[in-house]
């Protein structure tokens, strides 16, 4: 676990820790330590700064600037604190590390942490080491050749790992590829945890939906108005989550589990992201997707997996004919109920030793 300052990253994490424990473990956190930058992948000295100039820029910079601002420092002294993530290395024995959950595989993007070989098992002092819910993301095989690590991470998966579980159908394909042996496959760890003693028990006005996306994600014009369209025909205000958009009525920059309480009393939600679609799924709201090339293979496996394709959009103005049309949840939650059971079965085995 690094220190990810983001409410996807933080419960999935809080979710796996509270199942470990509730195993009979005790459960703690090792941060990743930094490998190098490695192809087009390289980040910069200047990235951050150029980033945060970027999304600073504009004639509501004071308000862009306290959402900012608000957010990091909520993450840095509240919540990554609560969660138990300690800054600098952890370099302690572990009788077992759990390597996950997400895109721990997925070297072909641009991270402060490049590619760290410690994500693959190596140099961590542990008796066993084991994934959950893994994703090699938008890496393929074809890139990992590309970036000449093929051969590399096929032996460090090979070398290091007990046992392999991954969330989606590319991860799966590429393990395979590099290692000859079939993952397992198991969900993302929030579907698998009832946060609800630690969420508020006063519920919102379900009078808003909900934008969940990252800084300059939905940008397009016509996705913008096609969103707006949709709000103003259903007499509802558009609330972002964390992040600042000019073109929603309302931000908010709420602790974790004050996040999933907005899920839970939401009317709509409009999302690009994984966890904004799993925690659509999750609190069962009709909600439509925005699949992007960078999260296509995890994301769209997701939907796939409970039978949801029909809630990625592609064409904006058909949303609210998508919006309108009912999900079958009885049997969304079936399927629920019959993963989280596998994932605490395999997590149970394999923490045993």
């Amino acid at each position: 676990m690094q220190e990810v300052k983001n409410y996807g990253s933080f419960l999935q994490a809080f979710s796996l820790k509270k199942n470990i424990e509730g195993l009979g473990h005790e459960c703690d956190f090792v941060n990743i330590i930094p490998g190098i930058q490695i192809g087009d992948y390289k980040q910069g000295k200047l990235h951050k700064m150029q980033l945060l100039v970027e999304r600073l820029w504009g004639w509501d910079f004071l308000k862009r600037f306290k959402t900012i601002y608000q957010f990091q420092t909520r993450f840095s002294k509240e919540f990554l604190p609560y969660l138990g993530v300690k800054s600098g290395r952890t370099v302690e024995h572990h009788d077992i590390v759990v390597i996950g959950s997400d895109e721990v595989f997925n070297c072909a993007q641009k991270t402060w942490f490049g590619f760290s070989s410690q994500l693959y098992g190596e140099g961590i002092d542990a008796d066993k080491i084991i994934s959950y819910a893994a994703s090699f993301g938008a890496t393929t095989v074809e890139k990992l050749l590309q970036l000449g690590l093929k051969d590399e991470v096929g032996r460090m998966l090979n070398k290091n790992f007990s046992q392999i579980s991954v969330r989606d159908e590319n991860s799966r394909q590429v393990v395979m590829a590099l290692t000859g042996k079939e993952p397992l496959m198991h969900v993302d760890p929030v579907l698998i945890y009832d946060y609800s003693e630690f969420m508020p028990k006063k519920e919102h006005k379900g009078d808003y939906i909900i934008v969940y996306s990252y800084p300059g994600r939905i940008s397009d014009e016509k996705e913008i108005a096609a969103i707006q369209d949709f709000a103003k025909k259903k007499r509802l205000r558009l609330l972002s989550i964390g992040h600042y958009f000019p073109w929603c009525d309302d931000v908010v920059v709420p602790s974790p589990f004050e996040v999933l309480a907005w899920f839970r009393d939401a009317a709509y939600v409009v999302t690009d992201t994984f966890h904004g679609s799993v925690f659509s799924i999750k609190y069962n709201k009709p909600f439509c997707t925005i699949v992007r090339e960078m999260n296509n293979q995890k994301l769209t496996y997701l939907l796939k997996q409970f039978e949801l394709e029909s809630r990625i959009v592609t064409d904006l103005s058909k949303m609210g004919e998508m919006m309108d049309c009912t999900i079958d949840y009885q049997l969304v939650n079936g399927k629920i109920e019959y993963e989280k059971n596998r994932s605490l079965e395999y997590l149970a085995k394999e923490l045993r030793g």
